[in-house]
């Protein structure tokens, strides 16, 4: 890797600004921005810290390990190295009754935030963990966060129960994310629908179970994990199988798949908001997968910061 890529690949795994990586590496911001700009090269023992901290990562200057290297981008290289680190991640999450709180926490919060929900993260907190009542939050806000965490925990157990993540588990996880929202909760829509601020067409109702049907055959024909999440959850957002919720079930679905393969879950945050759209209609619209596959392997390192070690 050159320096750049380098440094690039240290603030994905480490989540620090480039400031606080400046910090680490005992350097001035002006002399950290150089070097990410190209207009200078590190001395020798600046080079070895930033050597020394990727290599705690588990990435070494060789990066033999992974196979066709060269090929990867950035974030998909950086996902490779840390999973080789972390074995087992289902099993350590369904072990642990306090990751399994953080990690609903975090999607539930970040979810529903996306989708316009007003419940910050302590209000969900207090919903899904104090059953409390929040007097200046809508009844549904907190219905869906109480829905969302329980999806999420059915989303664990069927996996746990070695269960196919098919379109059962898609019109399980409906039902439950809608339970007491809608009516149709848990059925495919029987009637034309728009993505609010996209140009992207979503698909004939009619077509749906056919499309749904055919989604779920493409998926497990792809090896590639990352590929065939991103490729997976760009095609079932623009089929948009149900009336409402289609985001929620669709990121619980590339959750599922990821664990499924020893990945840790992709926590996509509400200020990511913008970007994640982008890249999404990129894949829609263009059927370009590049920029939602770089975007789901930075959501699924923050996953791993969550799970920790």
């Amino acid at each position: 890797m050159n320096i750049k890529d380098k440094l690039k690949t240290l603030q994905l795994l480490s989540g620090k600004t480039q400031a606080e990586l400046a910090l680490l590496l005992g350097v001035t911001t002006l002399a950290f921005s150089n070097w990410w700009n190209g207009k200078s090269l590190p001395r020798k023992n600046a080079l070895r810290k930033i050597d020394g901290a990727l290599l705690k990562y588990g990435i070494s200057d060789s990066v033999k390990s992974i196979k066709n290297e060269s090929g990867l981008s950035i974030q998909k290289r950086a996902v490779f190295s840390i999973a080789k680190k972390h074995r087992n991640i289902f099993k350590k999450i369904i072990s642990r009754t306090d990751l399994v709180d953080e990690l609903s926490l975090q999607i539930t919060y970040n979810s529903n935030a996306i989708e316009g929900s007003t419940l910050t993260r302590e209000d969900a907190k207090n919903v899904i963990f104090e059953n409390k009542v929040l007097g200046n939050k809508t009844l549904i806000e907190q219905l869906e966060a109480k829905n969302h965490d329980k999806a999420f925990r059915y989303l664990l157990k069927s996996l746990e129960n070695k269960e196919q993540v098919g379109e059962l588990l898609v019109k399980k996880l409906h039902k439950i994310l809608l339970a007491g929202i809608r009516d149709d909760a848990g059925m495919y829509r029987s009637d034309a629908v728009r993505i609010v601020g996209s140009y992207v067409p979503t698909a004939n109702h009619i077509k749906v179970p056919d499309l749904m049907k055919k989604l779920f055959t493409e998926k497990f024909a792809e090896k590639d994990t990352l590929n065939r999440v991103s490729r997976f959850h760009a095609n079932f957002e623009k089929i948009h199988p149900f009336a409402d919720g289609n985001g929620r079930v669709g990121r619980l679905l590339m959750i599922g798949i990821l664990l499924y393969s020893d990945m840790a879950p992709a926590i996509i945050t509400k200020k990511r908001r913008p970007e994640y759209y982008k890249a999404l209609q990129q894949a829609e619209l263009h059927e370009n997968f590049n920029p939602i596959e770089n975007f789901i392997c930075e959501a699924v390192l923050e996953g791993y910061k969550i799970i920790g070690e």
